[in-house]
């Protein structure tokens, strides 16, 4: 029995060696950017760059498949920049639009396709002003099935996985293998309303003018 446990002991630590050392072998593996960019209330795109160390290994050829498929499906651009690099921009002219995009490139059906590791959602609430649009935009990420299990601690998911968001600059870490959220507002300006407004100083001045006028 002692032998047995001897064995199962070694049996054990071998394995969590191995599995150490092909974790610290894809250390900064895959580097994901994701960005959201609103540059005015009815033009904006969500955009992504991808870059994998390793193009070759199957599991990575999938998730680009995968990224390809879904940009198409929500009209996006996919662009390949060199064989370890990919970028995706994904344009939208309302809020709504963005929300509806961003929630449906995330919503993956086929259960064995690697995307489904990141369970993301976008919920916008949109404020009009005269002259400003206030967008809050509160994300959800779930990574939590990017954990590396069976390793006792010693690899950090953050050391495979270089992931963040970015909303008109500002920018915020992802933590892989857990839940992130994330909320941010931004006011937009707001075309009609400024320009409503230059139209109401434009005939006011002229009624001021005008009537000056016939005073004198």
């Amino acid at each position: 029995m002692k032998l047995q446990n001897i064995w199962a002991g070694l049996g054990k630590a071998l394995a969590g060696t191995l599995l150490l050392f092909c974790c610290m072998m894809l250390t900064g593996c895959v580097d994901y950017q994701l960005g959201v960019n609103l540059d005015s209330p009815h033009q904006g795109s969500i955009t992504q760059t991808i870059h994998i160390a390793n193009e070759a290994n199957p599991t990575a050829q999938a998730l680009l498949k995968q990224i390809q498929q879904q940009t198409r499906s929500v009209q996006g651009l996919y662009q390949v920049v060199s064989k370890q690099d990919v970028s995706v921009t994904i344009p939208f002219h309302t809020v709504k639009e963005l929300e509806t995009k961003f929630n449906r490139f995330f919503r993956v059906e086929d259960s064995g396709t690697p995307l489904l590791a990141i369970i993301s959602n976008l919920k916008v609430t949109q404020v009009n002003a005269v002259l400003f649009e206030r967008d809050r935009l509160a994300f959800d990420i779930d990574l939590s099935a990017l954990a590396i299990n069976g390793t006792q601690g010693f690899v950090d998911p953050d050391q495979l996985f270089n992931l963040s968001l970015t909303v008109n600059g500002a920018a915020w870490e992802l933590k892989a293998g857990k839940k992130n959220h994330i909320e941010t507002a931004l006011w937009i300006p707001m075309p009609l309303g400024f320009g409503a407004v230059a139209i109401i100083a434009v005939v006011a001045a002229g009624v001021v003018v005008r009537n000056r006028s016939l005073l004198n």
